[in-house]
This record gives C-alpha cells, sequence and structure tokens, in this order.
C-alpha cells in the first residue's frame, strides 16, 4: 500500500513552551515542553549536547534514533529516551513518515531518577498498553497548554506516572542479578571494579553472569561499566566547573591523562574540547 495517502494527512507538529515556577527548587521534575512532530523526509538531525532529556512516544511510522554507538529502530506504541548530555542523531524510519509526542524535561536529578528505576541506558521501551501511554502524554499536552493555577505540579505528577509506565514494563525488567551489579556499578563508579568483583556480589559463574548481563542490557558487563562512566563524565564535563582531572577520579580513572586519552577514543573529541563546546552552545542559548 502506499503511503501517499498518509503523507497527505501529516501536518507540523506544534511545540508548547512551560515557563518554570519561581520555586522551581519544589520541583525535582520539571517538564519544559511539550509536542508533537510529523515528518515525511529522511532529514537526518543531530544532537551533540543538550541539557534537558526528552521522552519521545511514536504514534505512528517509526524512527532511528543513533546514541551511544548504536541504532535503534522505534515503532509505532514505543518509546524512546534522549538522554542528558549524551550526543544523539534520529531521522525517520524505513516507512518514510513518523507521528510522534515528545515531553522535554530539564532536571539535574533526572539521570539519578531515571537510574533508580533502570531506564538510565539508551532502549526502545515497548509497553503492553500503548494507547495508555499515548493518553498519558495527551493528557501532558493539555496540562501544559491550559497552564491553570497548579499546572507544575500537576505535569510533574504525570511525569512521573510516565517514568513508572516505562520503568514497569517489560523490556526493562532485569533479573535480580543483573540490578544488582547495576546497582553496585553505580554506586561505586569512583572505584576499580572488576568482571570478578561482580560475579563475587551477584554469584554464580562469570560465564552465566556474563551471558544474562548481556541479554538483559544489550552490552557485556564491562562494557556496560565504561559506558557508565563515559556518560557520568560527560555529565560532569558540560555541567559542572570540576576540573577534568577531578572529573576523572570520580568516574573511575585515577590518571588524568589516561583518562583523557580513553575519553578521546570513544568520543572522539577530548574532554576539554567538549567543556568548550558545550559553554559556546550554552552561551548562544543564554544571549
Amino acid at each position: 500500500m502506499s503511503n501517499s495517502p498518509i503523507k497527505a494527512r501529516l501536518e507540523k507538529g506544534i511545540y508548547i513552551h512551560v515557563t518554570p515556577p519561581e520555586s522551581s527548587r519544589e520541583f525535582p521534575l520539571l517538564v519544559s515542553g511539550y509536542g508533537h512532530d510529523r515528518r515525511t523526509k529522511d532529514i537526518t538531525q543531530k544532537c551533540h549536547y543538550s541539557d534537558i532529556t526528552v521522552f519521545e512516544f511514536i504514534v505512528s511510522g517509526n524512527q532511528i534514533y543513533h546514541e551511544n554507538g548504536t541504532d535503534y529502530l522505534v515503532e509505532a506504541g514505543e518509546m524512546f529516551i534522549l538522554h542528558r548530555a549524551l550526543p544523539h542523531v534520529y531521522t525517520v524510519g524505513p516507512a518514510d513518515f513518523v507521528h510522534k509526542r515528545f515531553v522535554s524535561i530539564h532536571s539535574s536529578c533526572i539521570n539519578a531518577i531515571l537510574l533508580s528505576v533502570g531506564l538510565d541506558k539508551p532502549q526502545v521501551i515497548r509497553f503492553e498498553n500503548p494507547s495508555r501511554i499515548q493518553a498519558l502524554f495527551r493528557e501532558i499536552g493539555q496540562v501544559a497548554l491550559k497552564k491553570e493555577t497548579g499546572f507544575h505540579l500537576k505535569l510533574s505528577m504525570l511525569l512521573y506516572q510516565l517514568i513508572l509506565e516505562a520503568s514497569s514494563s517489560s523490556i526493562v525488567s532485569k533479573p535480580p542479578a543483573v540490578q544488582k551489579a547495576i546497582t553496585y556499578m553505580s554506586t561505586h563508579i569512583s572505584e576499580k571494579i572488576t568482571l570478578e568483583d561482580l560475579v563475587g556480589i551477584c554469584g554464580g559463574s562469570a560465564r552465566h553472569f556474563s551471558r544474562i548481563f548481556k541479554q538483559s542490557t544489550g552490552e557485556a558487563p564491562m562494557q556496560w561499566l565504561l559506558s557508565l562512566r563515559k556518560n557520568e563524565a560527560i555529565a560532569l564535563i558540560c555541567q559542572t566547573d570540576l576540573p577534568i582531572g577531578e572529573i576523572a577520579k570520580r568516574v573511575g580513572y585515577p590518571d588524568p591523562l589516561g583518562f583523557s586519552a580513553i575519553f578521546k577514543k570513544h568520543m572522539g573529541e577530548s574532554p576539554t574540547v567538549m567543556r568548550e563546546k558545550a559553554r559556546s552552545k550554552q552561551s548562544g542559548s543564554a544571549g
């Protein structure tokens, strides 16, 4: 069947900016915007740095996201999270059209919240009842549009609900041993961690542990740890004034030069260059 009738119905989307409240510290999660977007052209969009996190729900069609070196094809009824400070690229998928709804989140603690519920890594999130998720996105849009008294609190509550729905979906459910290992790596990120350490904590053989870990996360345990350290380093580089040497120690690299070399190998630029680009972008946005 030709996509032309579908394409003919597609129209430009909307974006609703949500101004933060004066007492923004009272809201750990703040919705900074809501929108829906419809595209029919294969236009690639790139983002090297962003201080917001975006939840994108595909209503129809599909879209390809490239994040952390991997392509993710997200179909209708599925969701993908564009993580703060993590470079990403996305484009319309093989259906040649996409209609999506999205929520932008501005929060200094969003990474910790997503980590606590297993949503800190790039992944396609599938739902048993996608229509309920789409209704939740629509409700967020209505609240953001009307801006009635107390709407910031309402948006925050709806966002928590969306996170809980996503965290309880089947794809992010992990075996206890895997979740235990993830928690340990996240809370001991500044320390030396070996595969033997993780096996000793979680039990079983190294082979069995590595197999179930990769089945659950898509990465081997030590690769997952490397990604965790890289993402944390990116956040600290782009959002703080900490010296690069201090950042290296916080993410488990006692040698700053070794850290910079590994970082450049995986990111294509040094920590200093990334910080300069982030500050330049922030200055441009402020102006």
